[in-house]
């Protein structure tokens, strides 16, 4: 049997160590990786890092010659460390936009609306829509309430599967 891991173990940091070229994390997964000091734009290099602090599992607060104090989420020092990490969220993220897409249109077709219809009633381009529908695009709170208005729906119905449409 193998080693059980705390729950969302990936988000946890368990160490940050400055090296000449960046910042090393590891993580209570195993994974390590290194932020290069060139991708953290308030650094940019090693002479200009004055401290670094792990005050929790998700966050690293470093501070520079410059007095800025920057905070770098546990997601940020992730994809440096898991190559798989990048593409899980994005895939994880289209699932969400696929979904919100899929939803509006279930609604709009129960309306018996056309895009075009529905994007002139929402006051957005006909095109935005056809983007969010298909889930190439992740809509704004603003057209969301632009949207649910114009079919006469709270925001929610838009994002909750479970609420049918009548």
């Amino acid at each position: 049997m193998g080693a059980v891991l705390v729950k969302n173990a990936n988000r946890m940091m368990t160490s940050a160590n400055v090296l000449f070229e960046g910042i090393e994390f590891y993580f209570a997964d195993g994974c390590r990786g290194v932020v290069p000091f060139a991708d953290i734009s308030e650094v940019k290099e090693f002479e200009n890092l004055t401290s670094i602090e792990l005050p929790n599992p998700y966050a690293v607060i470093l501070r520079t010659k410059f007095g800025e104090t920057i905070e770098l989420p546990w997601d940020f020092a992730r994809h440096y460390c898991d190559a798989s990490y990048q593409p899980r969220v994005e895939a994880i993220a289209l699932a969400g936009r696929q979904a919100i897409g899929s939803r509006i249109r279930q609604l709009r077709e129960s309306a018996g609306l056309t895009q075009e219809a529905l994007a002139h009633a929402a006051n957005i381009g006909r095109v935005t829509l056809v983007r969010i529908e298909s889930g190439g695009q992740s809509p704004r709170y603003e057209t969301l309430a632009s949207l649910a208005r114009a079919l006469g729906r709270p925001i929610h119905a838009l994002l909750v599967a479970g609420e049918a449409p009548t």
